[in-house]
């Protein structure tokens, strides 16, 4: 009886055991879900915070130029003798609106045809020199056509405008620097 009891005793607690070890392998399941789950969440985040370190290490940080503003100005350039003929023409200028100033002009004026010609001034005042590139039509009743600044020195070194002009007899360029 004693042989009977103790496999009684056996298949008891080997039952036991079983369901112990049963309910610890559920538990370490568990567990092992909740590791894969925070491991999936680290990755993720980890994937974030690389495309935001590419992101912001790609990207500028000087600050951007500001915008120039259109400002509007008029230069007047009278030659002395009236008309400009080819070659070298002196003379005076005034600008009024965003450059209040006047002072000494040069127009060199190179004919292109019967109807165009272009025209390089470089204007002259205490502050610097602006150099403008015209190019002139005659083919209309009053003669037209633009002007660009290309260059200058001193206060204008960096300056840059252009717009329309007329000419009879005074050059009468408006528009806008920047």
């Amino acid at each position: 009886m004693e042989n009977l009891s103790q496999k009684t005793m056996q298949i008891n607690w080997t039952r036991e055991n079983e369901l112990s070890i049963f309910s610890l392998n559920n538990i370490h399941s568990s567990n092992k879900k909740k590791e894969i789950l925070i491991m999936k969440q680290n990755k993720f985040l980890s994937a974030v915070a690389v495309l935001l370190l590419i992101a912001f290490s790609t990207t500028s940080w000087v600050s951007p130029k500001p915008v120039a503003m259109k400002m509007p100005v008029t230069i007047t350039v009278t030659t002395f003798g009236g008309m400009p003929v080819p070659g070298d023409n002196p003379g005076t200028f005034v600008a009024t609106g965003a450059i209040e100033t006047s002072g000494t002009s040069i127009m060199n004026v190179v004919p292109l045809s019967n109807v165009a010609i272009h025209c390089s001034i470089l204007l002259t005042d205490e502050h610097g020199t602006i150099t403008i590139h015209q190019e002139c039509n005659f083919a209309t009743p009053t003669p037209q056509g633009r002007w660009e600044i290309v260059s200058g020195t001193g206060d204008y070194a960096n300056l840059r405008g252009n717009g329309p002009l007329t000419m009879p007899g005074n050059e009468s360029m408006t528009g806008y620097i920047f």
